[in-house]
């Protein structure tokens, strides 16, 4: 059975957040918010952050998302939407 997921962050804290709290293997687009001032900042399994301007998206497919953090200046936004493999 194929589960929807769909997750807004407001980032902000200085802390990096993770995409999901529990191990959820799934295709997953992940969008930065055009009205964000600032990139973002998107990590893989606690590695070397990339950078994410405005409007960026990824599509991932295949990934656990408990393994990806993301961390951005006070009202900055981050969309994730997916569907579990």
């Amino acid at each position: 059975m194929v589960n929807v997921y769909l997750k807004s962050f407001s980032l902000g804290s200085g802390s990096y957040v993770k995409l999901a709290d529990v191990s959820t293997v799934m295709n997953a687009t992940i969008i930065a918010s055009v009205k964000n001032t600032n990139p973002v900042n998107v990590r893989f399994r606690g590695g070397t952050p990339a950078s994410w301007p405005p409007g960026a998206a990824a599509l991932l497919e295949g990934v656990d998302l408990t393994e990806f953090e993301v961390q951005g200046a006070s009202g900055h936004l981050l969309l994730v939407v997916g569907y579990t493999r």
